[in-house]
C-alpha cells in the first residue's frame, strides 16, 4: 500500500462533511481567506538555499611544508601561564568593537560550483498550483477542523516512518493544509481526487531545486573547452566506483574520449576495482599506487587528457566521513586543483535519514551540483529522494537503476511519486 492510499483510506472513514461546510456558509468564506493567506505566507517564507562557505586558497597548494608554523598554536607548558593567556586573550577579544554580520549570499541553483551555467531541463514542472484542482463554484468548502488535523498529524507520522527529514515532512503538512483549507469539493472533484493532487503537488514542492540536463550540461562545456571534469562524491560504501562507471558508459556510449582517475587511494583494492571498469568499458584509467596523493593523481589525469585532445575526466574520490575535518580537507585539495565542471554528490537511497545528513554536511563543507541516487529502483519509501534536494538546494541529477553499466537513467521526480503514492 502506497504512501497516498493509506493517507485516503483514512480520510475514508470519516465523512465529507466532517472536514467541510456548505459554500455559503460564514465558515466556507473565512476558510477560502484563510486558505489563501496561509499559501501566501508559505511562498513568502521559504528561505532560497545558502551558497557554500567559500574555500580559502592557499599560496602554493602544492608545498604544504612552506606553511609557517602559528605562533599561538603551542599553548604555553605552565598551566598557571595558560590561564594568563587564556584570560588576557578573552580581555582583548571584549575590545574589539562587534562587527554587523552580513547576510550570506543566495546560490544559484543553475550556477555550478565553480560559476560555470548548468543547462536546465526545461519543462520539468515543479510548483503547487491547486487551483485547478477543484471546481470554481458550487459544492462543499474544506475547512479548518479537528479532524483534518488529526488526518495530517498521522500523515505526518507516516512520512517520517518513510525516511523523510523532519524539516522536509513538517514542510509537506504546512504546505498540504495550506492548499486543502479553502478548497471546493463537487460531484466531477470527489475528496480522493483533490487529496491525491494536493499530495502529489506538495511533494513535488520539495524537489523544486534547479534541475538541469546532465548530458546537455556536459555538451555545452565541451563547447567552450575540455576536458570536462567530472568529480564523484560521497561516504563510504554508497556506490561511487560504481556510479563513476556507469557515467563512464554513458559518455563513451555517445562518442566521448573519457578518462577516469583513481583518486581513491585510501581503500584496499579500490584502485585495481577503477581500472577494471575501465578495462571492460574500453577507457584509460590514471592511477598510482595505494596511499598516494589524490590531488596529483586528479591533476595528472586532467593534464594527460588535455595533452591527447580527451573529453572528459571523470574523478572517484575516496569515501569520507562528512565529520571527518581532515579527511574532507582532502576532497577540497583535489577541488581546488582540479576546479572540476561538476562535482555530484553520490548517496545510497536505502541509507533513509543518514543519506540526507551526508548530503546536506557535504554540502556545507565542499558544495556539490547535484546528487546521483544508487538503488532508487529498491526504494519503496523515498523519503531519501523528496528529502535531499529539499534539504541542500541542490537537485537529484540522475538514478542508479541496477547493477548494469547501462542502469543509470535521469532523475524523474514524477516517476519518483508514481513509485511511493
Amino acid at each position: 500500500m502506497g504512501l497516498f492510499d493509506r493517507f485516503k483510506k483514512r480520510f475514508k472513514k470519516s465523512a465529507e462533511d466532517e472536514i467541510s461546510v456548505d459554500e455559503d456558509s460564514v465558515e466556507a468564506k473565512q476558510a477560502s481567506e484563510e486558505g489563501a493567506q496561509m499559501r501566501q505566507n508559505i511562498t513568502n517564507t521559504r528561505e532560497p538555499p545558502l551558497a557554500p562557505e567559500p574555500i580559502e586558497e592557499p599560496e602554493d597548494e602544492w608545498d604544504d611544508n612552506n606553511i609557517a608554523p602559528d605562533p599561538f598554536a603551542t599553548p604555553p607548558k605552565d598551566s598557571k601561564q595558560r590561564k594568563l593567556a587564556h584570560r588576557a586573550a578573552s580581555v582583548e577579544q571584549a575590545k574589539k568593537p562587534e562587527q554587523p554580520m552580513e547576510p550570506k549570499p543566495e546560490a544559484d541553483p543553475m550556477q555550478s560550483t565553480t560559476g560555470r551555467k548548468l543547462i536546465s531541463t526545461g519543462p520539468v514542472k515543479l510548483e503547487v498550483d491547486f487551483g485547478d484542482s477543484a471546481t470554481k463554484t458550487g459544492g462543499r468548502v474544506i475547512t479548518a477542523s479537528s479532524k483534518l488535523e488529526s488526518m495530517l498529524e498521522e500523515l505526518e507520522e507516516d512520512l517520517l516512518t518513510s525516511d523523510m527529514a523532519q524539516g522536509a515532512a513538517e514542510e509537506v503538512i504546512s504546505t498540504l493544509k495550506a492548499n486543502l483549507i479553502g478548497t471546493r469539493l463537487s460531484g466531477v472533484k470527489k475528496l480522493d481526487v483533490v487529496l491525491e493532487e494536493a499530495l502529489r503537488n506538495t511533494l513535488l514542492r520539495l524537489l523544486e531545486s534547479g534541475y538541469w540536463d546532465f548530458n546537455k550540461t556536459v555538451d555545452s562545456f565541451l563547447e567552450e573547452s575540455r576536458p570536462v571534469v567530472i568529480m564523484i562524491v560521497g561516504v563510504n560504501g554508497t556506490g561511487k566506483t560504481t556510479t563513476t562507471a556507469k557515467i563512464a558508459h554513458q559518455l563513451s556510449e555517445q562518442g566521448k574520449s573519457v578518462v577516469l582517475a583513481a583518486a581513491d587511494t585510501f581503500r584496499a583494492g579500490a584502485i585495481d576495482q577503477l581500472a577494471t571498469h575501465a578495462e571492460r568499458i574500453g577507457v584509460r584509467c590514471i592511477r598510482s599506487q595505494r596511499g598516494g596523493d589524490a590531488a596529483a593523481v586528479s591533476r595528472d589525469a586532467v593534464d594527460s587528457a588535455k595533452a591527447r585532445g580527451e573529453d572528459i575526466v571523470i574523478i572517484d574520490t575516496a569515501g569520507r566521513m562528512q565529520n571527518k575535518t581532515n579527511l574532507m580537507e582532502e576532497l577540497r585539495k583535489v577541488h581546488r586543483v582540479t576546479q572540476p565542471h561538476l562535482v555530484l554528490f553520490v548517496a545510497d537511497a536505502l541509507a533513509g535519514n543518514d543519506a540526507v545528513t551526508q548530503a546536506v554536511e557535504f554540502q556545507r563543507m565542499l558544495s556539490f551540483d547535484g546528487a546521483v541516487l544508487c538503488k532508487l529502483d529498491t526504494d519503496a519509501k523515498g523519503g531519501a529522494a523528496l528529502s535531499i534536494a529539499h534539504a541542500t538546494g541542490r537537485p537529484i541529477v540522475l538514478a542508479g537503476i541496477g547493477q548494469g553499466y547501462e542502469d543509470l537513467i535521469p532523475f524523474d521526480p514524477e516517476w519518483l511519486l508514481d513509485s511511493i503514492l
